[in-house]
């Protein structure tokens, strides 16, 4: 288990414990729109089912992980489309709005880089993050990433078209 303050593994697999939070954190509309993930109009009858579903749908399509600061779920990192003859991957990170501004988002992008390169095989990971998501960026700059390209009117949220920009890092 991991302990605030400590290098202990903040990165785990998903379990049945972890739906709930996971739910509480595709409920919340202004996040999904961060991530650019087009929240439904109603929240389901289930959330938390939905959320098992959902957990079962990103561990399919690549690589999910927990992210967990020792008092249960935070968050999640998750690389999906990895092309493994190019060895990269695209990386998405969130976390609960209660975990925010604590360091988890650094160590946990640090060690999924990590586990990227040794888990994976990959040599390079790339994300897409809204411009006006000043916090993503700059956790993004202090960890090396290189801003490579920004998509004009990308994201369409219902109320308005917003820049994307395009990031990448090499893995050691």
């Amino acid at each position: 288990m991991c302990v605030p303050g400590r290098a202990d593994p903040l990165l785990r697999s998903a379990g049945p414990g972890d739906a709930a939070a996971l739910a509480a954190l595709r409920a919340d509309r202004v996040l999904q729109h961060l991530l650019m993930a087009n929240p439904d109009a109603a929240p389901p009858a289930d959330p938390v089912g939905e959320a098992m579903a959902w957990i079962a749908r990103r561990e399919g399509a690549g690589w999910f992980r927990v992210i967990d600061d020792g008092t249960g779920a935070q968050g999640f990192v998750q690389i999906s489309d990895i092309h493994r003859k190019n060895r990269f991957g695209w990386l998405g990170l969130a976390l609960l709005a209660g975990a925010r501004g604590r360091g988890l988002g650094a160590r946990a992008l640090a060690e999924a880089e990590g586990l990227a390169a040794t888990e994976l095989g990959l040599r390079k990971l790339l994300l897409q993050v809204r411009a006006d998501n000043r916090a993503a960026l700059a956790l993004y700059d202090r960890a090396g990433w290189r801003r490579v390209g920004t998509l004009r009117a990308q994201y369409d949220d219902g109320a308005a078209l917003h820049d994307v920009v395009i990031c990448e890092k090499a893995l050691a």
